[in-house]
């Protein structure tokens, strides 16, 4: 089947036109409002950015710390990415701290674009087109344009080592280099290890062995290779681990726990068996809500035969086996964030866009089903974007009058386009996509600007008013159990240049920031008030008895 026109160019001529239009605008969405915010309040985003700024300021890039204390829940790989970005501008601002996710993104887009391009069952005259709709379908659905690019994510550079990880078994098994697929691999999830931990190892082993069991090479598991591999593994870690260890005299378990704990604790493990088949039962549906509108093309799985073509071309194939195997993982724990699915994305699209492009026509039902939902959904959104000029939230952003007539045009001639495409409406949907992004970058993000700035400014301003003189925070008031707890503690701690730590003890000459529950039965002298984060109320004091 052949459900678009094509002509015999070379894939650079794809440079130009549409792609380059709707990836230009992906890249001005993706970086023009990257500072406008100050940190996310509703992520870990914290957390990452005062972990790696508690490394550059106590010089100890081995020991992951927060407020001082020990951290073990992720390794630091990801913070020495933002230590790196830090200390190439010089600052600690939002922009600083979120251009690696952005970089993050861009790595897996083009990883994505390069493996598909090259082994995607289609006319050599098309594979450049379907791929870059793949790769694109990755950076533009829902979850991914309209929340996460947003703040610094461990998620982005995870998901693109481990694709990546994956794509390598089935670039070397076809060549049957097994000393390069196993060495690779694990070097690889080594690094996805440092990353996040045992999801890497997880994702490595369920992608080997779903895949050597489905060609019938499970015999290629016991291939020396596969030990060297293991063994490769073991020694990056443990380079890492051993250094740990030689400044930081604690057991190994105290360190392997937390890392268990943090796999383990979404899992039925602690949730149960009720939790857990409620999950089984609307995950599915989760899933397409998450990453609209492009999951709406599941619905072309569920022709007669389509079991039999999916196996019949390898590439497919491999990405159906693999993501099966490792969706598993998520499927069957109940308390999963959207986001942790991001690197098996390309695996899913990647099929679909091959059923859309290879397997069904503009004139079969389903198929018109699916795009008139994008077609009318495109509609209500060019005419909804009106209503930002009357609600209470955004009718006082600055300049909205034009703003919102701006996005209106961008929304009316992508929706044009996408009506008049009947051939390739998938594609023409991406664009729609990226002007929806650019609209909440002008419209909806100013509305979230004075939060995060009261957060900021509160704790900024604690920080100059002890400047000079030791500051913590006593006992449990900046609690740590939330990554977006951490942001008070970061914006004091770059703003004095010196890290916040948590204390129990009362010395002389200090300031502290406490909460009544702290400072009950003591005796202080209250310098100032701060609103923590989560509108949590506390004192910074002084004691007028030291320990």
């Amino acid at each position: 089947m052949n459900s678009f026109p094509v002509t015999n160019r070379s894939w650079l001529s794809y440079l130009i036109g549409w792609p380059a239009l709707t990836l230009s605008l992906l890249l001005v969405a993706l970086v023009s409002h990257l500072g406008y915010l100050p940190l996310d309040t509703s992520s870990d985003e914290p957390r990452r950015a005062l972990v790696a700024i508690e490394m550059m300021l106590s010089g100890d890039y081995i020991t992951p710390t927060l407020n001082g204390e020990l951290y073990f829940n992720k390794p630091p790989l990801y913070n020495w990415f933002i230590v790196l970005f830090c200390r190439f501008f010089g600052n600690y601002s939002s922009f600083t701290l979120r251009l690696p996710m952005v970089v993050s993104i861009l790595l897996f887009g083009v990883t994505v674009f390069s493996f598909v391009r090259r082994y995607m069952p289609v006319r050599a005259d098309k594979a450049t087109m379907v791929a870059f709709v793949v790769a694109m379908m990755v950076l533009t659905n829902g979850r991914v344009l309209i929340y996460d690019s947003l703040w610094s994510s461990i998620d982005f550079p995870f998901a693109w080592l481990t694709y990546l990880a994956m794509m390598l078994v089935y670039h070397f098994d076809r060549r049957q280099k097994y000393w390069a697929l196993f060495l690779s691999t694990y070097a690889l999830t080594a690094l996805g290890f440092l990353t996040k931990g045992l999801p890497a190892v997880v994702f490595q082993g369920l992608t080997l062995l779903s895949w050597f069991i489905y060609t019938r090479q499970f015999r290629r598991l016991f291939h020396p290779a596969h030990f060297v591999g293991i063994g490769l593994f073991l020694l990056i870690t443990g380079c890492y681990y051993a250094a740990y260890f030689s400044r930081n005299h604690i057991p190994l378990t105290s360190v392997a726990s937390v890392l268990f704990d943090e796999s383990a604790k979404r899992t039925v493990v602690t949730f149960g068996i009720g939790e857990t088949l409620l999950h089984l039962l609307t995950f599915s549906f989760e899933m397409i809500y998450h990453f609209v509108p492009y999951l709406l093309l599941l619905i072309l799985l569920f022709r007669r035969g389509s079991i039999k073509r999916l196996r019949q071309e390898p590439f497919i194939a491999f990405n159906t086996v693999v993501f099966l195997a490792n969706v598993i993982v998520y499927w069957s724990s109940p308390q999963v964030y959207a986001r942790y699915l991001i690197g098996l994305l390309p695996l899913l699209f990647t099929v679909l866009a091959y059923c859309y492009y290879e397997r069904s026509e503009p004139t079969q039902m389903d198929r018109k089903w699916v795009e008139r939902i994008w077609l009318g959904s495109a509609m209500i959104v060019t005419a909804g974007c009106w209503v930002a000029l009357f609600h209470p939230k955004t009718n006082s952003v600055e300049g909205i009058t034009w703003k919102v007539t701006l996005i209106f045009l961008l929304l009316a001639v992508s929706t044009w386009w996408l009506w008049q495409d009947t051939t390739n409406r998938l594609a023409r949907m991406l664009l729609v996509m990226v002007v929806v992004r650019i609209g909440i970058n002008w419209i909806t993000l100013p509305g979230r600007l004075a939060s995060r700035q009261f957060y900021k400014n509160e704790s900024e301003r604690i920080a100059r008013k002890t400047m000079g003189n030791p500051l913590y925070s006593y006992r449990e008031t900046i609690d740590n159990s939330s990554g977006a707890a951490d942001v008070n503690s970061f914006h004091i701690t770059a703003l004095r240049g010196e890290i916040l730590r948590k204390t129990n003890r009362k010395l002389p000459n200090a300031y502290y920031i406490a909460d009544s529950a702290s400072l009950q039965g003591e005796r202080y002298e209250t310098i100032d008030t701060i609103c923590l984060f989560n509108k949590h109320p506390a004192k910074l004091v002084r004691f007028l008895s030291a320990d």
